[in-house]
């Protein structure tokens, strides 16, 4: 069985589930938007981790859900972004290309999750998740500078985190998904 069917099995998908699930994303994305270290135009976070273990245990549908209803928290005024970011400036910054990667990757993971057997098969799909979040924000990041050192400075940092990050979300996952 993988990790978001089988947790989606263990509860049906009543409104009452769906809606937990969705508000455990956003708290979940929000905690994870308060570890951040600045350096540079886009900080270093747990966001993607976070996203990656809702993927996992919610699916695409609810963990796009959970992004959109946390980037709209954000775009209202609530501080739910990194270092407290909130507001409209904050979505359209330097880092929307990176919350636009983020839902994308929601959406594709969570799918993913719902076919991925074992750690292994989680890690890879969460390292593209990482790939796709890390492209749409370079693109995104390019359109304030130029893309040389948009990639320096916007995905390299990055690089090695990523990599931990898609191991451990899979490892979370692959745990409470049991």
């Amino acid at each position: 069985m993988t990790a978001a069917s089988s947790r989606r099995s263990s509860s049906p998908a009543s409104l009452p589930f769906q809606a937990a699930a969705v508000v455990a994303g956003v708290v979940a994305l929000a905690a994870a938007s308060r570890a951040s270290i600045p350096i540079g135009p886009v900080p270093i976070t747990l966001q993607t981790y976070a996203l990656f273990v809702v993927a996992g245990l919610f699916g695409g549908r609810l963990a796009l859900i959970a992004v959109g209803c946390w980037l709209a928290c954000a775009a209202f005024g609530l501080p739910v972004l990194a270092g407290g970011a909130a507001g409209w400036k904050a979505i359209v910054g330097h880092t929307a290309g990176f919350l636009v990667g983020m839902a994308a990757a929601a959406w594709v993971c969570g799918r993913g999750a719902e076919k991925a057997k074992g750690w292994i098969a989680l890690t890879a799909l969460f390292a593209a998740g990482h790939a796709i979040v890390l492209a749409v924000g370079w693109a995104g990041l390019a359109s304030f500078m130029s893309p040389g050192p948009a990639f320096e400075s916007g995905i390299l940092p990055f690089l090695p985190g990523a990599a931990i990050k898609s191991l451990a979300a899979a490892l979370t996952v692959r745990l409470l998904s049991r």
